[in-house]
C-alpha cells in the first residue's frame, strides 16, 4: 500500500537541527503544531542577502502541508513546531536542512542557506491521538487494542505492556514486514480502537498517521515516547 513505501523512505532519518535559527518568534493563540498537524501559512522566502524568491502573499493563497511527511524541507519540518495559530517566525535554514548541494532547478542554487518568514494561519490536529504511561490501564480496560510494533529482539529485550499484541512491522534493518499489513487485517477491523507502540514512539506515530491518512481508520493511537519511556518511569513490563 502505498503509504508504506513514504514511511519506508524517511522513517529512520534523522537530522540535526542545531544549526537552524529562529528568530523573531512571536507568539500565536491556541494549539499548538506537533508532529503530523495539518497546517495553513503564509511565507517569504529569501536568500541571505534579502533577495525574495518566493512568496505566497504574491499569490494570495496559503500554502497547505502535514508537518513531519517530508513535504516540505526539513528545515521547515523542525522548525514549526510549536507555534500556534497567528504565530509567526523568522525561520534561517542551513542547506543540509534546505535543498542541500542540489539546490532546486533554476530557483535555489547548491549549498543556500534560506531564510523564511512564516505566519501560522490554520492548524488541525493529527487524526490520531498520543496517550501516556498513566493512561494504559484505562484504555486497556476500555477494549482498545494494543500492538507492539517492535521486532522480537527488542520485545525480549525489554519485556511487553501486559496483554499487547506483539506484530513486527519493521525488521531490524529497518525494511517493512510484509505480513505485517496481513496479520493486522486478519485479527482487527479499521474502525477499531488501536495502540501502536513501538522503542522511542516516533515510529508508532508515524504508523498510526499513516492508517489514518492513507486507509481512513478513526480510533488510531501511538504511545508517547515507546517503551524506552516506559522503562525510565519504571513501568512494569513482562517478560516471555
Amino acid at each position: 500500500m502505498k503509504y508504506f513505501f513514504i514511511l519506508i523512505l524517511f522513517i529512520f532519518h534523522k537530522v540535526n537541527a542545531n544549526e537552524l535559527e529562529i528568530l523573531n518568534d512571536i507568539k500565536g493563540e491556541g494549539a499548538e503544531i506537533v508532529n503530523h498537524s495539518k497546517i495553513q501559512v503564509h511565507y517569504i522566502g529569501k536568500f541571505e542577502d534579502g533577495t525574495k524568491f518566493d512568496s505566497s502573499y504574491d499569490r494570495g493563497q496559503p500554502f497547505k502541508f502535514q508537518i513531519g511527511l517530508r513535504q516540505v524541507i526539513e528545515g521547515w519540518d523542525l522548525g514549526l513546531i510549536g507555534m500556534q495559530v497567528g504565530g509567526k517566525r523568522t525561520l534561517i535554514i542551513p542547506p543540509e536542512l534546505a535543498y542541500g548541494k542540489k539546490g532546486a532547478g533554476d530557483l535555489i542554487p547548491s549549498n543556500a542557506t534560506l531564510v523564511f518568514d512564516i505566519e501560522i494561519i490554520d492548524i488541525q490536529p493529527p487524526g490520531y491521538k498520543i496517550i501516556n504511561s498513566m493512561e494504559i490501564d484505562n484504555y486497556q480496560n476500555g477494549n482498545y487494542i494494543f500492538i507492539d510494533i517492535r521486532t522480537k529482539k527488542e520485545r525480549d529485550k525489554t519485556g511487553i505492556i501486559p496483554g499487547s499484541l506483539e506484530i513486527t512491522a519493521f525488521d531490524i534493518h529497518g525494511k517493512f514486514v510484509p505480513e505485517f499489513m496481513k496479520t493486522i487485517q486478519r485479527i482487527v477491523d479499521l474502525d477499531d480502537n488501536i495502540v501502536f507502540i513501538s522503542n522511542e514512539g516516533d515510529i508508532s506515530s508515524i504508523l498510526a498517521n499513516g492508517f489514518v491518512e492513507q486507509l481512513g481508520a478513526t480510533n488510531m493511537f501511538s504511545l508517547e515516547g515507546g517503551i524506552q519511556k516506559l522503562i525510565q518511569e519504571n513501568y512494569e513490563l513482562i517478560k516471555k
